[in-house]
């Protein structure tokens, strides 16, 4: 079997234009749209400001009373804010070890506001489970500071950004 060859000069059929299916153009819009949606967030996302958690430090610890399940306490708390702006916290969610172990935890609503670069201080009123606040006692009775991890959330008033964790580690005075 032999194939045809066009000879020269002679006309090719009219050329057919190529347009996509419906369905096909749709898609090709929607991958267009995500496409030019990812870089826009993506853009917003590197022109938020960067706010760094603030320095909280427990500087003492205040046992309030309580019954035989748990136990209230009071921190004091020293607070820093390593950021060049305000940051206007609403509440704070925290936990706190002493010596390694699980020893306090609470929430508190109390609104205030951390000056751009500044520090102040505050109450922080949280519960200790009975159990665990007499070993920590008991092992720290022979020193008068133990180590302490001070852990959770800053729940910011308002912005884009609403929490923020946090970390410190330390000592404090029993």
């Amino acid at each position: 079997m032999r194939l045809a060859t066009p000879t020269p000069g002679a006309a090719l059929p009219p050329a057919v234009p190529s347009t996509p299916p419906a369905a096909a153009r749709g898609r090709l819009h929607l991958t267009a749209l995500l496409i030019a949606l990812g870089a826009a967030l993506y853009g917003c996302a590197t022109m938020l400001p960067r706010l760094e958690a603030p320095q909280l430090s427990v500087t003492r610890i205040k046992f309030l009373g309580g019954d035989m399940q748990q136990q209230r306490i009071q921190l004091a708390i020293h607070a820093v804010n390593p950021n060049q702006r305000e940051v206007r916290v609403r509440g704070i969610e925290c936990n706190l070890e002493l010596a390694g172990t699980p020893f306090a935890q609470g929430t508190t609503d109390a609104a205030f506001t951390l000056p751009a670069l500044g520090e102040t201080d505050f109450n922080l009123d949280v519960t200790a489970d009975l159990g665990n606040a007499l070993s920590v006692l008991a092992g720290g009775l022979s020193h008068s500071t133990v180590d302490y991890r001070f852990y959770g959330t800053v729940h910011l008033q308002g912005g884009i950004l609403r929490t923020i964790p946090f970390e410190q580690k330390g000592r404090v005075r029993l």
